[in-house]
């Protein structure tokens, strides 16, 4: 009898380190795993809520003013992955929608292409004719800017979180907020800046673009380092205001690609 439990013993330290090795295997690569996941459920479900909203009578450009601030939810999740490399599952994500929406021709897919296309864009800019400069247009992936944007967003995330974060942040809740506000004083004709790129836009978009910003950069660098603001508010708001200029600046929606690499070159060089 005692012979026979000395022998079970290597078969049970084996069988314990089998475990053990499974179960930290499975600590470090499932949060990320996990996240992923719900980022890929999320973005379908945002997808699918597009579709019916604009089905619904819902503008193109409001659906895809909504779609950043419901990204924001993911961008928050960001400090949580424990490799910053999954962010491209939610990018790729995001690219495959646009692929089909371009390529597939059932009605479910055209509607999407519809809701976040460039028709929305198109119609917006229509209201202002009084516009001289035209410029050029190409045939692009849906949402494609949006997706630059976050790109732009993510590289900063990986090589410095805090900077990383904040202009995520920014670009989901500071842009639209922007654009709404736009849209509040375009009704009242207040302070239209009359811009030649774009011509909708006013001084109010831009004053709240610069304080959401300016928040929420600070924000982010408070979090990962606990720096007191006001040490902060120099910096980002320079930062901020390199955002506003190319928001005026910029071309259609390349704005948003553009605004996150120069306020990450701001941050980065202050």
């Amino acid at each position: 009898m005692i012979e026979q439990q000395t022998n079970d013993f290597p078969v049970f330290r084996q069988s314990e380190r089998a475990v053990s090795f499974a179960y930290m295997q499975m600590n470090f690569v499932s949060p990320d795993i996990v996240l992923s996941a719900l980022v890929i459920v999320g973005m379908l479900q945002m997808a699918w809520f597009s579709v019916m909203l604009l089905r619904r009578g819902a503008s193109p450009v409001v659906i895809q003013q909504a779609i950043p601030a419901f990204l924001t939810i993911w961008v928050l999740m960001w400090p949580v992955y424990t490799d910053a490399r999954w962010l491209g599952v939610g990018l790729f994500t995001l690219l495959m929608l646009a692929v089909l929406a371009t390529l597939v021709k059932t009605p479910f897919w055209q509607h999407l292409r519809v809701a976040w296309g460039r028709e929305g864009v198109e119609l917006e800019h229509s209201k202002f004719e009084h516009s001289e400069i035209e410029y050029p247009r190409m045939a692009l992936l849906p949402q494609l800017h949006l997706l630059l944007a976050l790109f732009v967003a993510g590289g900063w995330f990986q090589a410095i979180p805090e900077f990383g974060l904040g202009l995520a942040l920014c670009l989901g809740v500071a842009f639209p907020a922007a654009y709404w506000i736009d849209e509040i004083s375009q009704r009242y004709g207040f302070l239209i800046l009359g811009f030649p790129a774009h011509p909708q836009q006013t001084l109010a978009g831009h004053l709240l673009l610069i304080i959401i910003s300016t928040v929420l950069l600070c924000w982010s660098l408070n979090v990962y380092h606990g720096t007191e603001w006001p040490l902060l508010l120099i910096a980002t708001l320079i930062a901020s205001a390199a955002a506003s200029c190319c928001r005026a600046l910029v071309p259609g929606q390349w704005n948003a690609p553009a605004a996150m690499l120069s306020m990450g070159l701001v941050m980065w060089v202050l």
